[in-house]
């Protein structure tokens, strides 16, 4: 459908509906695209929605109610299964539902923008898209792109993680690693404008509409629960899903869930606000500043989680209910929890969880998932006899680092390390290196008088080797 105009949710400017402009220019808040003859338009494509989904147009499925002029290509995003969760809900005393957007075609919900913004830079004539992200919306942005033969150069954090690189180099775009995520932005804005590249980040107003299309898949369920909890890193989602709930409220005359915004914090302290005014969240380096206190500060409850109990969740959600997904996917399903014994999630209340990410096959993360569901006995078991000692994932990428440069002092591997995002000493390097050589996976080649000089050894080699599948 065509657009009629962008407004700002925020300081209620109105701007034209334009490809270039990303967010509002007076106060850099998100932009909504708003349409004309909406109501007329979202009663009936939602009467005849689902029968298109099961044609395979997937989010275009909504296409009258998206920002192109015509029906995109589409991967199978979008319609995720919403699953009743039985035993787990009978341990919180409340009613669950999760939308599992771990089932879209890169793991993610942000298929779900990705595959509008590509559509809107091929009708506006770009052959080459520039992006800022930290690693998932690059890797979907990527996989759309090949779709329409369109380039992409990727402007990303170091310390995003490797496997992350690995999938772009994979699909074969370019990458170039910046310092943080703010320098990632302005590089990406800049190049844009020099070369007259589409700008794709996650922010856009394309990308929201193209979110919001899990409300309009959920509208035989709206007025059945009492919550939605979504996932809040960036806060382009919940701020999607308000846009969608306003939409179908609006013109559909129906009451809709209360959103509840759930955050991992670094903090070990559990916070929560009732209201999310405290809450200061910044989007895409700096474009978009304080999202959840402006859009969302009289519609949303907040509430921090401690990174911890993303594990411990992720393996009762394995365990009671045979589903699984990374420990990040599942912010929103802790944060319920949570909610639930602070009382702000009532008893016997139905709430519908947005989890996403798909099954990690990192042996780290599975081990901390498994430790975390009390089940370290039965790990031991697992891992007693056999040749392959366990390797944290700090220790692997020591053993990348020396397997790429051959051999190395501690602190050029502290450095890399730091490089690649990990908050760790040169105290703590000097530990997993005494350790890796206690395992026979690295030898000390010599010392200066002062320094060890390390490198791999055959035996690293080999199980590099077995966990790369090389």
């Amino acid at each position: 459908m065509t657009p009629k105009y962008l407004v700002c949710p925020s300081c209620k400017t109105l701007y034209e509906f334009v490809a270039s402009i990303k967010s509002c220019p007076r106060c850099s808040a998100p932009l909504f695209t708003i349409y004309e003859d909406l109501e007329q338009v979202l009663k009936k494509v939602i009467v005849n929605a689902r029968e298109r989904a099961i044609q395979g147009l997937g989010v275009w499925s909504f296409s009258e109610l998206l920002p192109t002029k015509f029906i995109g290509k589409s991967l199978g995003e979008g319609w995720t299964p919403t699953i009743r969760l039985e035993k787990f809900a009978n341990v919180l005393g409340v009613d669950i539902l999760i939308k599992n957007e771990s089932r879209n075609p890169s793991g993610t919900f942000i298929d779900r923008g990705t595959s509008i913004d590509v559509q809107v830079a091929y009708e506006n004539s770009f052959s080459k898209i520039v992006s800022a992200s930290l690693g998932d919306y690059a890797i979907s942005l990527s996989v759309y792109a090949k779709r329409y033969e369109m380039s992409v150069t990727h402007y990303i954090p170091r310390f995003v993680e490797p496997w992350k690189l690995y999938m772009l180099t994979l699909l074969g775009d370019t990458i170039v690693e910046v310092e943080d995520y703010p320098s990632a932005v302005r590089k990406a804005s800049r190049m844009s404008a020099k070369n007259q590249h589409y700008l794709s980040i996650p922010c856009s107003p394309t990308v929201i509409d193209g979110y919001r299309t899990i409300v309009f898949e959920l509208i035989q369920t709206l007025q059945k629960i009492d919550w939605i909890a979504v996932p809040v890193g960036d806060g382009v989602l919940a701020t999607a899903i308000f846009k969608g709930l306003n939409e179908v409220k609006e013109v559909l005359d129906i009451d809709t869930p209360r959103i509840l915004t759930v955050k991992l914090s670094e903090n070990s302290e559990k916070t929560l606000q009732k209201s999310a005014e405290p809450t200061l969240t910044e989007l895409s380096g700096g474009i978009v500043r304080n999202i959840l206190t402006t859009i969302l500060r009289d519609s949303a409850s907040h509430i921090s989680i401690e990174r911890s109990e993303v594990f411990t969740i992720a393996a009762q959600l394995a365990e009671l209910e045979g589903i699984i997904v990374d420990p990040v996917g599942v912010a929103s399903l802790a944060g319920v929890k949570m909610a639930t014994e602070l009382g702000i999630v009532g008893r016997g209340e139905k709430t519908l969880v947005i989890i996403s990410g798909s099954p990690s096959k990192d042996s780290y993360v599975l081990y901390k998932i498994i430790e975390h569901g009390g089940k370290e006995k039965l790990l031991q078991r697992i891992t007693e006899g056999r040749d392959a000692t366990y390797i944290s994932n700090t220790q692997k990428e020591i053993l990348k680092i020396l397997y790429e440069a051959g051999q190395c002092y501690a602190y050029r591997i502290w450095k890399k390390l730091k490089n690649l995002g990990y908050n760790i000493t040169l105290q703590t390097v000097h530990h997993h290196l005494k350790n890796l050589v206690e395992k026979g996976y690295v030898r000390i080649l010599g010392s200066d008088g002062k320094r060890l000089l390390y490198t791999i050894s055959e035996l690293g080699e080999e199980y590099l080797d077995k966990e790369l599948g090389t």
